[in-house]
Protein backbone atom coordinates (compact mmCIF):
# COMPACT_ATOMS: atom_id res chain seq x y z
CA UNK A 1 0.00 0.00 0.00
CA UNK A 2 2.64 2.43 0.70
CA UNK A 3 4.60 2.15 -2.69
CA UNK A 4 1.73 2.79 -4.50
CA UNK A 5 0.85 5.57 -2.52
CA UNK A 6 3.94 6.86 -3.37
CA UNK A 7 3.49 6.13 -7.33
CA UNK A 8 0.17 8.29 -7.15
CA UNK A 9 1.72 10.81 -5.76
CA UNK A 10 4.00 10.95 -8.39
CA UNK A 11 1.19 10.87 -11.31
CA UNK A 12 -0.10 13.57 -9.75
CA UNK A 13 3.08 15.35 -11.10
CA UNK A 14 1.16 15.56 -14.29
CA UNK A 15 -1.69 17.60 -12.79
CA UNK A 16 -0.07 19.98 -10.28
CA UNK A 17 3.40 20.65 -11.92
CA UNK A 18 2.24 23.11 -14.56
CA UNK A 19 5.10 24.04 -16.61
CA UNK A 20 3.97 27.33 -18.19
CA UNK A 21 5.17 28.81 -21.76
CA UNK A 22 7.69 31.38 -21.55
CA UNK A 23 6.02 33.33 -23.77
CA UNK A 24 2.43 33.18 -22.04
CA UNK A 25 3.21 36.32 -19.47
CA UNK A 26 4.50 38.65 -22.06
CA UNK A 27 1.02 37.85 -23.74
CA UNK A 28 -0.44 40.77 -22.30
CA UNK A 29 1.87 43.05 -22.96
CA UNK A 30 2.20 42.77 -26.59
CA UNK A 31 -1.36 42.73 -27.11
CA UNK A 32 -1.23 45.89 -25.21
CA UNK A 33 1.55 47.36 -27.08
CA UNK A 34 -0.59 46.32 -30.46
CA UNK A 35 -3.77 48.27 -28.56
CA UNK A 36 -1.53 51.49 -28.56
CA UNK A 37 0.00 51.34 -31.94
CA UNK A 38 -3.53 50.62 -33.63
CA UNK A 39 -5.04 53.51 -31.65
CA UNK A 40 -1.68 56.18 -32.71
CA UNK A 41 -2.14 55.23 -35.93
CA UNK A 42 -5.84 55.22 -36.10
CA UNK A 43 -5.28 58.69 -34.37
CA UNK A 44 -2.51 59.84 -37.55
CA UNK A 45 -4.59 58.43 -40.38
CA UNK A 46 -8.07 60.11 -39.21
CA UNK A 47 -6.43 63.53 -38.38
CA UNK A 48 -3.14 64.38 -40.00
CA UNK A 49 -3.06 61.89 -42.95
CA UNK A 50 -6.27 62.54 -45.02
CA UNK A 51 -6.68 60.62 -48.15
CA UNK A 52 -7.56 63.21 -51.09
CA UNK A 53 -9.30 63.23 -54.32
CA UNK A 54 -9.04 65.49 -57.13
CA UNK A 55 -12.62 68.31 -57.75
CA UNK A 56 -12.83 71.27 -59.31
CA UNK A 57 -9.06 72.35 -58.59
CA UNK A 58 -9.43 71.85 -55.39
CA UNK A 59 -8.45 69.02 -52.71
CA UNK A 60 -11.19 67.85 -50.16
CA UNK A 61 -10.90 65.45 -47.21
CA UNK A 62 -12.57 61.61 -47.32
CA UNK A 63 -13.65 61.47 -44.10
CA UNK A 64 -13.73 58.59 -41.65
CA UNK A 65 -16.61 56.17 -41.84
CA UNK A 66 -18.64 56.17 -37.84
CA UNK A 67 -18.55 52.36 -38.76
CA UNK A 68 -15.18 52.53 -39.21
CA UNK A 69 -14.38 54.39 -36.00
CA UNK A 70 -16.49 51.99 -34.14
CA UNK A 71 -14.36 49.08 -35.57
CA UNK A 72 -11.16 50.16 -34.67
CA UNK A 73 -12.33 51.23 -30.84
CA UNK A 74 -13.83 47.68 -30.46
CA UNK A 75 -10.78 46.30 -31.74
CA UNK A 76 -8.52 47.74 -29.04
CA UNK A 77 -11.60 47.14 -26.26
CA UNK A 78 -10.77 43.42 -27.23
CA UNK A 79 -7.17 43.32 -27.32
CA UNK A 80 -6.98 45.20 -23.69
CA UNK A 81 -9.92 42.90 -22.07
CA UNK A 82 -7.79 39.74 -23.38
CA UNK A 83 -4.64 41.33 -22.37
CA UNK A 84 -6.49 42.05 -18.61
CA UNK A 85 -7.93 38.11 -18.56
CA UNK A 86 -4.49 36.42 -19.55
CA UNK A 87 -2.86 38.72 -17.40
CA UNK A 88 -4.95 37.39 -13.98
CA UNK A 89 -4.73 33.68 -15.69
CA UNK A 90 -1.11 33.98 -15.58
CA UNK A 91 -1.24 35.37 -11.74
CA UNK A 92 -3.35 33.00 -10.87
CA UNK A 93 -1.40 30.06 -12.04
CA UNK A 94 1.96 31.28 -10.63
CA UNK A 95 0.30 31.18 -7.15
CA UNK A 96 -1.80 27.78 -7.88
CA UNK A 97 0.77 25.71 -9.18
CA UNK A 98 3.10 26.95 -6.44
CA UNK A 99 0.15 25.63 -3.76
CA UNK A 100 -0.52 22.25 -5.52
CA UNK A 101 3.32 21.44 -6.15
CA UNK A 102 4.17 22.05 -2.23
CA UNK A 103 0.98 19.98 -1.17
CA UNK A 104 2.15 17.24 -3.50
CA UNK A 105 5.44 17.32 -2.04
CA UNK A 106 4.61 16.96 1.16
CA UNK A 107 2.51 14.71 0.76
CA UNK A 108 5.20 12.60 -1.66
CA UNK A 109 7.79 12.97 1.57
CA UNK A 110 5.23 11.53 4.52
CA UNK A 111 4.48 9.06 2.15
CA UNK A 112 8.53 8.03 1.32
CA UNK A 113 9.37 8.46 5.18
CA UNK A 114 6.55 6.11 5.94
CA UNK A 115 7.66 3.25 3.65
CA UNK A 116 11.04 3.51 4.72
CA UNK A 117 10.07 3.50 8.25
CA UNK A 118 8.05 0.29 7.90
CA UNK A 119 10.99 -1.66 6.71
CA UNK A 120 13.46 -0.22 9.22
CA UNK A 121 15.22 2.22 8.02
CA UNK A 122 16.00 5.15 10.89
CA UNK A 123 14.06 7.73 8.96
CA UNK A 124 14.71 10.84 11.89
CA UNK A 125 16.46 13.41 9.24
CA UNK A 126 13.60 12.76 6.68
CA UNK A 127 11.15 13.54 9.85
CA UNK A 128 13.01 16.86 10.67
CA UNK A 129 12.56 18.27 6.87
CA UNK A 130 8.93 16.93 6.47
CA UNK A 131 7.95 18.78 9.90
CA UNK A 132 9.38 21.61 8.65
CA UNK A 133 7.53 21.74 5.30
CA UNK A 134 4.74 21.07 7.78
CA UNK A 135 5.00 24.07 9.14
CA UNK A 136 6.76 26.54 6.46
CA UNK A 137 5.09 25.90 3.15
CA UNK A 138 1.80 27.18 4.13
CA UNK A 139 -1.31 27.45 1.41
CA UNK A 140 -1.94 31.36 0.23
CA UNK A 141 -5.61 31.54 -1.46
CA UNK A 142 -4.82 31.93 -5.16
CA UNK A 143 -8.12 33.41 -5.99
CA UNK A 144 -7.60 36.12 -3.20
CA UNK A 145 -3.46 36.95 -4.13
CA UNK A 146 -4.64 37.07 -7.83
CA UNK A 147 -7.41 39.38 -7.03
CA UNK A 148 -5.66 41.74 -4.41
CA UNK A 149 -3.47 43.76 -6.67
CA UNK A 150 -6.46 45.26 -7.83
CA UNK A 151 -6.84 47.22 -4.91
CA UNK A 152 -7.02 50.92 -5.44
CA UNK A 153 -3.59 52.36 -4.40
CA UNK A 154 -2.07 49.76 -2.38
CA UNK A 155 -2.55 47.01 -5.25
CA UNK A 156 1.13 47.55 -6.95
CA UNK A 157 2.64 46.49 -3.13
CA UNK A 158 0.91 43.50 -2.82
CA UNK A 159 1.88 42.82 -6.19
CA UNK A 160 5.44 43.29 -5.70
CA UNK A 161 5.05 41.10 -2.27
CA UNK A 162 3.44 38.29 -4.37
CA UNK A 163 6.48 38.06 -6.90
CA UNK A 164 8.86 38.39 -3.40
CA UNK A 165 6.83 35.20 -1.93
CA UNK A 166 7.06 33.32 -5.52
CA UNK A 167 10.97 33.48 -5.63
CA UNK A 168 11.37 33.02 -2.19
CA UNK A 169 8.96 29.94 -1.60
CA UNK A 170 10.28 28.40 -4.65
CA UNK A 171 13.85 28.71 -3.24
CA UNK A 172 13.48 27.93 0.30
CA UNK A 173 11.21 24.98 -0.91
CA UNK A 174 14.00 23.54 -2.94
CA UNK A 175 16.60 24.27 -0.31
CA UNK A 176 13.98 21.95 1.57
CA UNK A 177 14.08 19.10 -0.89
CA UNK A 178 18.00 19.15 -0.79
CA UNK A 179 18.16 18.40 2.69
CA UNK A 180 15.61 15.49 2.34
CA UNK A 181 17.01 13.79 -1.02
CA UNK A 182 20.53 14.43 0.41
CA UNK A 183 19.07 12.28 3.45
CA UNK A 184 17.44 9.84 1.50
CA UNK A 185 20.68 9.29 -0.69
CA UNK A 186 22.74 8.13 2.59
CA UNK A 187 19.85 5.95 3.54
CA UNK A 188 19.51 4.23 -0.05
CA UNK A 189 22.56 3.40 -1.54
CA UNK A 190 20.98 3.09 -4.97
CA UNK A 191 19.94 6.41 -5.30
CA UNK A 192 22.45 9.33 -6.56
CA UNK A 193 21.19 12.42 -5.76
CA UNK A 194 22.28 15.87 -7.75
CA UNK A 195 20.35 18.68 -8.78
CA UNK A 196 21.53 19.92 -12.23
CA UNK A 197 19.33 22.67 -12.48
CA UNK A 198 19.21 24.80 -9.15
CA UNK A 199 16.42 27.91 -8.58
CA UNK A 200 19.00 30.57 -6.95
CA UNK A 201 18.63 33.27 -4.64
CA UNK A 202 16.93 36.29 -5.72
CA UNK A 203 16.81 39.89 -3.90
CA UNK A 204 13.14 41.45 -3.94
CA UNK A 205 14.58 44.67 -2.98
CA UNK A 206 17.19 44.33 -5.51
CA UNK A 207 14.79 43.40 -8.34
CA UNK A 208 12.66 46.55 -7.05
CA UNK A 209 15.06 49.28 -7.11
CA UNK A 210 16.22 48.17 -10.84
CA UNK A 211 12.59 48.13 -11.70
CA UNK A 212 11.98 51.76 -10.78
CA UNK A 213 15.66 52.66 -12.46
CA UNK A 214 14.87 50.91 -15.86
CA UNK A 215 11.38 52.31 -16.00
CA UNK A 216 9.85 49.16 -15.32
CA UNK A 217 11.76 47.38 -17.86
CA UNK A 218 13.79 45.02 -15.81
CA UNK A 219 9.92 43.69 -14.63
CA UNK A 220 10.18 41.87 -18.03
CA UNK A 221 13.23 40.08 -16.30
CA UNK A 222 11.34 39.30 -13.06
CA UNK A 223 8.68 38.12 -14.82
CA UNK A 224 10.46 35.82 -16.77
CA UNK A 225 12.30 34.38 -13.62
CA UNK A 226 8.34 33.67 -12.26
CA UNK A 227 8.09 31.57 -14.98
CA UNK A 228 11.32 30.00 -15.54
CA UNK A 229 12.72 28.99 -12.14
CA UNK A 230 9.93 26.63 -11.11
CA UNK A 231 9.78 25.55 -14.45
CA UNK A 232 13.05 24.12 -14.42
CA UNK A 233 12.00 22.48 -10.22
CA UNK A 234 9.18 20.29 -12.00
CA UNK A 235 11.86 19.54 -14.57
CA UNK A 236 13.95 18.61 -12.16
CA UNK A 237 11.49 16.65 -10.19
CA UNK A 238 10.43 14.46 -12.70
CA UNK A 239 14.06 13.10 -13.03
CA UNK A 240 14.80 12.31 -9.78
CA UNK A 241 11.37 10.86 -9.03
CA UNK A 242 11.55 8.42 -11.52
CA UNK A 243 14.87 7.35 -10.38
CA UNK A 244 13.51 7.18 -6.79
CA UNK A 245 10.59 5.47 -7.50
CA UNK A 246 12.74 2.74 -9.14
CA UNK A 247 14.99 2.21 -5.95
CA UNK A 248 12.30 1.85 -3.84
CA UNK A 249 10.46 -0.81 -6.20
CA UNK A 250 13.34 -2.92 -5.15
CA UNK A 251 13.37 -2.86 -1.84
Amino acid sequence: MGLEQIEEYVRKREFTDYIMPLWLPFLPVILSLTAVIIFITFFFYTYTAKQTYFESYHLEPIFVKPFEVFFVELLIALLLIVSAIINIYVLYKWIWRRNEHFKRVRLLFSAIKDFLKERGYNVSRLEMVCVEIEVEETEKNAILWTLLPFVPYVGWILLIYIYHFLNKDFYRHERREDNFLNALSSLLPDFSYVRYSQIPERNTILYFVLTFLTLGFFSFYWIYTLTKDPNNHFVEHRRWEDQLLNVLRKI
